[in-house]
């Protein structure tokens, strides 16, 4: 029987193999990219949900850099809904809606680095090409 250190030393390994398939289907531009993409941080998140259990179980194994606070959690908390909101409009086709509603965040987060992240990611939505 494997123990939690194994099991979260297996998932570091996962998250640095899917962190590299996420780069080689940009460069291979293996498309629809974005939605391939998507769907590898999708797998990470869930790599994520699994590495949060193991710390709850065991701190010891939470990496230096996951115990620092963040600076502004609730504004994390804020983007991270919109974002999730966004990619899913996104995805069921709707990039005016997705940008619509980033707008709509942008213009009421008080913090610059979040409000830095919507606005790229306007940029970026603007950017692409009508499907």
């Amino acid at each position: 029987m494997g123990s939690l250190e194994e099991l979260d030393s297996t998932l570091l390994a996962a998250t640095r193999l899917l962190d590299a398939a996420a780069a080689q289907v940009r460069d291979l531009e293996l498309t629809p990219v974005r939605d391939h993409i998507r769907l590898i941080a999708e797998a990470l998140a869930k790599v994520f949900e699994i590495q949060e259990t193991i710390y709850r179980l065991r701190p010891g194994l939470k990496p230096a850099h996951l115990k620092e606070p963040s600076p502004a959690p609730d504004a994390d908390r804020r983007l991270t809904r919109v974002l999730s909101e966004a990619y899913s409009r996104v995805h069921s086709g709707d990039r005016i809606g997705a940008i619509e509603l980033l707008r709509s965040y942008a213009s009421a987060e008080r913090s610059d680095l979040h409000l830095t992240i919507a606005r790229l990611e306007i940029e970026d939505l603007e950017s692409q090409p009508d499907a």
